[in-house]
């Protein structure tokens, strides 16, 4: 052919070509460049150059162009097209056999398993007084449960298909045992996306084999996005001599982020960079006596959000509709935009700031600053760039602040300072969770008090989650209080038995349903004469809690006993009165 057409011609199409290529690799090398240097570059196009999307608009011009060249050579040559199709239809032929071959397979696998997959389906037992419920579907599952496209569906779904990673810290006791069933429960009912794991810390070797075993027969079937994550113990305290003096379980927190971060299954951390390798992920790190209400992901509008800033020349917050540092209507968790729940400790974490350094950015937040951006509690949530690094300055000062601070605020007094030292200030939300039924702000109580104070306990035990088209909640109930109403309606955690979530174990008393009503506007706490004055606001707030508390274990615990206690005889007694039994 070069002799046909003459070399200077082909001499003149290789130069086109190079004269096309060059600034196409150009582009190339300049947008692995910038990616390589700016590590927020995301799919997001958050810090990105405009050189993948030139490089990618010349690439795919050349692309074009080969295809019409080809396309015009193989017209003016018959018999090669006349080749290249029949070559076209053999590898057709052969595809469609292997799929013929592929789906008389998969119907054998699907009749030789059919026994196996009927058994991950709930056999919901009840007794007379349930037979009529709503527990289960037409199919004979549990309304909880998802099919393997419902749980597929449920794994990416933040802002731009972003994955999500909801983790709580735990110990290996019995105690927080429970409270972590509770939260994957809670997870599943609410179908909130994203993966979720429990990280428990500190287990010997047989309550590490108890918690696996456990997991897996209990949590990991539930959904494959249920995870487990088992760290060393990180809750001592010790001297400047390395002696171990005391201890505190809250280190657990901090240390075992890091510790699944850095090694957990689906994270983990590029040795060069010492970045997360999937660092657009987005973390929120929750504790485990919080129950979820509403789905939580890395977006969030003003129609259901309470964003927490106000006039900036105020050294307080209040409530808004527009975010703090750009005046917007809603916020996307983005790398440099953590976003968190407020909490009441105000900028009491700027007398220890100086654990990250004299000179440190910390040291030189003022104090409506310090109230505005860095007074957070769990939800946390942020990139999993941003938590790697906030993880690794909180396990530094996390200790620090305890030497000066021995109390139970150090570890989050040490989150405040370890975002401040990184710059890194958080969109606080009043929304997000409900704990305090006696603060007049920073919590998500507005949407509670605005429901019908008559059936409020009905709505919270029986209807919750039913149908909540009209109904905003918040989306985190942290139960870490002691509630009560009257002389008999109570909640407290620590009267849960340990062994709650088992077959022989009886369900908790129901309260009186006119609880909230207005009607008891004081609260006899257990085993003591005083008295207890109430507001009608809190009153209902504090009915709230109960009745939602009570609905959802029992409904858990339903659950848990139609699931696994399949020939076993079953305790459905609403016989535990929370309010008489011992702490």
């Amino acid at each position: 052919q070069v002799q046909q057409r003459g070399t200077y011609y082909y001499i003149f199409i290789a130069l086109i070509h190079g004269v096309v290529l060059a600034p196409c690799g150009r582009e190339l090398l300049v947008a692995v460049i910038a990616i390589m240097n700016n590590p927020y570059s995301t799919r997001r196009g958050v810090g990105r150059t405009s050189s993948a999307t030139k490089f990618l608009l010349i690439l795919a011009s050349i692309i074009g162009i080969w295809l019409v060249a080809i396309s015009s050579y193989l017209r003016k040559n018959p018999e090669i097209e006349s080749k290249f199709t029949s070559d076209i239809l053999k590898e057709e032929q052969i595809i469609a056999n292997k799929i013929s071959k592929g789906k008389l397979r998969a119907k054998e696998f699907l009749h030789h398993k059919k026994d196996d997959i009927s058994n991950i389906k709930l056999l919901h037992k009840k007794d007379d007084n349930h037979k009529n419920d709503e527990s289960s579907n037409n199919n004979g599952r549990h309304k909880w449960e998802l099919t393997a496209s419902e749980d597929l569906a449920l794994r990416t779904t933040g802002p731009d298909d972003t994955p999500i990673h909801i983790v709580f810290s735990t110990d290996c006791s019995p105690y927080q045992h429970w409270q972590s069933y509770a939260l994957f429960l809670s997870a599943l009912k609410i179908r909130q996306p994203g993966r979720i794991t429990r990280i428990a810390s500190g287990c010997t070797e047989e309550e590490e084999l108890s918690i696996r075993k456990w997991h897996d027969d209990h949590i990991a079937i539930l959904s494959s996005r249920f995870g487990l994550h088992l760290t060393p113990h990180f809750s001592s305290v010790k001297d400047e001599s390395g002696k171990k003096v005391g201890d505190y379980e809250f280190f657990n927190k901090p240390f075992g982020l890091l510790h699944w971060m850095e090694h957990g299954e689906h994270m983990g951390v590029d040795p060069d960079t010492n970045q997360p390798f999937r660092h657009d992920t987005i973390i929120i790190l929750l504790d485990p006596d919080q129950m979820l209400m509403r789905p939580i992901t890395g977006t969030f509008q003003s129609s259901d959000t309470v964003f927490r800033g106000g006039p900036k020349d105020k050294g307080f917050n209040i409530d808004t509709e527009r975010t703090y540092k750009d005046n917007e209507s809603s916020f996307v968790v983005r790398h440099g935009r953590p976003l968190s729940q407020e909490f009441g400790f105000g900028n009491s974490w700027q007398q220890f700031a100086e654990v990250a350094g004299k000179e440190s950015p910390a040291t030189k937040v003022t104090p409506t600053e310090a109230r505005r951006s860095y007074a957070v509690g769990p939800p946390y949530i942020a990139t999993a760039l941003d938590m790697h690094a906030i993880a690794q300055k909180w396990v530094e000062f996390v200790p620090l602040v305890h030497s000066l601070f021995p109390e139970l605020m150090a570890e989050m007094y040490a989150f405040s300072i370890a975002s401040a030292h990184l710059e890194l200030p958080h969109q606080l939300v009043g929304s997000l969770m409900i704990s305090d039924t006696n603060t007049d702000g920073g919590e998500g109580w507005k949407w509670i008090d605005a429901l019908p104070a008559d059936n409020i306990c009905d709505f919270a035990l029986n209807k919750m989650g039913n149908d909540m088209s009209h109904t905003t909640l918040p989306s985190v109930l942290h139960f870490c209080q002691r509630y009560g109403v009257g002389d008999k309606a109570f909640f407290a955690k620590k009267k849960i038995p340990n062994d709650f979530f088992s077959c022989e174990s009886p369900l908790i008393e129901e309260p009186s349903m006119d609880i909230g009503s207005g009607k008891y506007l004081y609260r006899k706490p257990p085993f003591l004469d005083t008295i207890v004055k109430y507001s009608a606001t809190q009153e209902k707030r504090e009915a709230f809690v109960i009745c939602s508390m009570t609905g959802f274990l029992n409904q858990a615990a339903l659950f848990f006993k139609g699931k696994h206690c399949d020939g076993i005889k079953i305790n459905v007694k609403k016989d535990i009165s929370m309010h008489d039994l011992p702490e």
